[in-house]
């Protein structure tokens, strides 16, 4: 650990350095870290500043891209990034890494935070004909999904496919984001998370409503049937099957994982991404648990400590089998306070309370963070963070998702902020 990094994550913050132009700089420069322009006049995001990852990750290029680039209004460069992986879509999938000499696509959710990334695009910028440069993308990803895809790992296909009796996507083990393997082999796969994953579906429903909203206003009308068919059928399905009244809130994975019923962060998605796919009590639920057994100053545990797999420290020094096992089981990722502050404000708004108290609690959510970023000798925000205090900060250095997640909220919390 260098000298001047901060080891642990102060509890206690002063809100006004929320408000600090002085702030805003510092993140407006961490995050432009992330942002590689390329003599061919290319824009790629790189999930990583320092130490590794440093290169593009579709998964981490979507979360990251409505905080390093629509909260700033870069949208030209948005654009660019779209169009690149759009241009890389391969039977409804699109990379989960590009290296420089390959291009590997396992994951089930890159795809799906795309079209996320883009309904934020348009939510920004009313740039209705760039979405219909990207339909026949979205149209590719939406088939791939409703009628089966796969991508090759390795001897085997790992298939992505719609189980047409409930409308739910159901994918392969270490297809998501919570991926570690200390064997990179396959053998050891420490939360496989196959089956219906709670956020794979929730994206998937966002996806579909997405789609449906889009042809329409592009006066593409006769296309929405099937679409329509398959998001109600989600809508009908979801809650039903994801509710997990022991906890009163989401399971996590369902028909498959045999620890598909962890408490973790992925059932937010439900409600940052779902729309109406809960109600407002089980919303309550969701976020009741989420704040007892996951919150923290440095943002969201993965698991519960409750739960038998939990893990409260993090070495990032340690070799792959002894910290892979704490990698989701507990350890804190900065990435997913944007998850818990969307929610929190979709909550607080149906319950009618005040937009300047909804923002009062956002700040108060965001600020360790943002004291964090400040106080590091690389003016950034680390990948995670242990789940058991002192919280000590681990990974690497200067992640993108980090830092876009926590700039996004930044942003949606001081209005008068311009980029």
């Amino acid at each position: 650990m260098a000298a001047n990094q901060p080891t642990t994550l102060r509890t206690e913050v002063d809100l006004g350095i929320l408000s600090a132009p002085e702030t805003l700089e510092v993140f407006e420069h961490a995050a432009e870290q992330f942002v590689k322009h390329n003599n061919d006049m290319s824009v790629e995001i790189w999930a990583a500043s320092r130490d590794w990852f440093m290169e593009e990750w579709g998964r981490d290029t979507f979360i990251s891209l409505p905080g390093l680039l629509l909260a700033r209004k870069k949208y030209d460069d948005a654009k660019q990034i779209f169009s690149r992986f759009s241009g890389r879509e391969h039977d409804g999938l699109i990379p989960n890494v590009i290296k420089q000499d390959e291009t590997i696509y396992n994951t089930a959710d890159a795809s799906l935070l795309l079209i996320h990334a883009l309904k934020e695009y348009v939510i920004a910028t009313d740039d209705w004909p760039f979405v219909d440069q990207l339909m026949p993308t979205i149209r590719n990803v939406i088939a791939g999904y409703m009628h089966g895809t796969a991508y090759r790992r390795g001897e085997t296909e790992h298939e992505i496919k719609m189980d047409f009796q409930d409308g739910l996507i159901i994918s392969p083990a270490q297809a998501t984001w919570m991926d570690a393997d200390p064997s990179g082999n396959g053998s050891a796969i420490v939360t496989p998370r196959n089956g219906k994953c709670v956020e794979i579906n929730a994206l998937w429903y966002e996806s579909l409503r997405f789609i449906i909203a889009a042809a329409r206003k592009l006066d593409q009308d006769a296309d929405t049937t099937e679409w329509e068919k398959t998001a109600n059928l989600v809508h009908e399905s979801y809650a039903a099957k994801f509710w997990n009244p022991d906890e009163n809130c989401l399971y996590d994975v369902i028909e498959g994982d045999i620890h598909g019923g962890a408490v973790r962060p992925n059932q937010l998605f439900a409600i940052s991404h779902g729309s109406d796919l809960l109600s407002l009590e089980q919303q309550l639920g969701v976020i009741a648990a989420v704040q007892k057994d996951l919150l923290t100053p440095g943002g969201l545990r993965t698991l519960s400590p409750r739960d038998s797999n939990y893990r409260g420290h993090y070495d990032t020094f340690a070799p792959m089998p002894e910290k892979d096992p704490s990698y989701h089981q507990g350890t804190i990722w900065p990435w997913l306070i944007g998850l818990y502050a969307d929610s929190l404000r979709i909550v607080k708004r149906e319950q009618g309370v005040a937009e300047a108290e909804i923002y009062q609690e956002l700040k108060s959510v965001i600020a360790p963070l943002v004291q964090f970023c400040l106080d590091s000798e690389f003016k950034s925000l680390p990948e995670v963070f242990s789940g058991d205090s002192p919280f000590e900060p681990g990974g690497t250095k200067s992640q993108a998702w980090s830092v876009a997640e926590v700039l996004r909220i930044l942003k949606i919390v001081n209005p008068t902020f311009v980029a």
